[in-house]
């Protein structure tokens, strides 16, 4: 068995040995599989357990590449369920997994906020992927308005699907996010959430084989990219109570520096990748756009972008 995908950056950069990797993550998949039997509903407190035992499997083996697709219903922090649809490919399980069982934006259980937060009226999905975040935000927020912006094909039609089952009627853009409005080149992989259009992320990216960006390579594509201040000016949104942004090292060039947009948006959760990017420049224009980090409740694991949360 290749524990190739197993091991991180970051393991791959300490040389952990094979048995210290497979120890840790066997260990990781258990607590999965636990975990998951309480989060279903109906047929989905076995699926999700059996799923999240096979996104291991295809991670220490030959990962899953498939389209077929899988239905789940899973209970979120809130008290509200969600349904949503994935792909059987190692992409949709590990956001699945991010979004529902680890609840990465589900502010106060991440996050040291000071008071509960219970709604927010208007959301901002930049990186939408597949929706898995927006529905999750949808069931556990029950927002008005929600706009999710999503630059590859395969994925857009994905979020459509997670759209249609949410009970809600998104916003969705088929469109990148950049600091200016232009064409963008992509790299694209069967690896879907990790698309991007930033060259310094494509390049390092390249150089590790080992990563499943590598092994599940598709053709890029150019997709036209459009500038956070025209989304919220199109769509009418003077305020926005939560911006998301997962954009692969775009954030670089949308954060470079403070924007009259920042002031009419409340808080932003904001994974920052600072393997590929100046993560503290993105930092920087935070807090001289006016916000401050909130702490997370636990430290970020080693080995992953860090996850952000920032309040005005």
């Amino acid at each position: 068995m290749s524990l190739a995908y197993l091991r991180s950056d970051a393991d791959h950069l300490a040389g952990r040995g094979a048995a210290r990797v497979l120890l840790r993550e066997s260990l990781a998949c258990g607590k999965d599989i636990a975990l998951a039997t309480g989060l279903g509903r109906g047929s989905s407190r076995l699926a999700l357990p059996y799923w999240m035992a096979r996104r291991f499997v295809g991670a220490a083996g030959t990962p899953l590449d498939s389209d077929r697709l899988i239905h789940l219903t899973l209970s979120t922090a809130g008290g509200h369920d969600a349904r949503v649809c994935i792909r059987r490919n190692q992409s949709d399980l590990l956001i699945l997994r991010q979004v529902f069982m680890e609840r990465s934006y589900d502010l106060n259980t991440i996050y040291r906020l000071d008071d509960r937060i219970n709604r927010l009226e208007t959301i901002v999905d930049l990186g939408g992927n597949t929706g898995l975040a927006a529905a999750y935000l949808t069931a556990r927020y029950r927002p008005e308005t929600l706009l999710s912006v999503e630059p590859i094909p395969a994925n857009q039609a994905m979020l459509r699907r997670n759209r249609a089952l949410s009970g809600m009627d998104w916003i969705v853009e088929d469109a990148a996010v950049a600091g200016t409005a232009r064409p963008l080149d992509f790299a694209v992989s069967g690896f879907w959430d990790t698309c991007t259009a930033v060259e310094e992320v494509i390049e390092l990216r390249r150089s590790r084989p080992y990563r499943l960006e590598n092994v599940l390579a598709r053709p890029s594509i150019t997709v036209p990219a459009r500038t956070v201040a025209d989304l919220l000016e199109h769509h009418h949104l003077g305020h926005v109570d939560l911006l998301k942004v997962d954009v692969e090292g775009s954030e670089a060039e949308i954060f470079a520096a403070p924007q009259p947009w920042m002031r009419q948006v409340e808080r932003i959760v904001l994974e920052v990748h600072d393997k590929y990017i100046d993560g503290e420049r993105v930092r920087d224009t935070m807090r001289a756009a006016g916000f401050r980090r909130v702490e997370p409740r636990a430290p970020h694991p080693e080995g992953f972008n860090p996850v952000e949360l920032y309040v005005r």
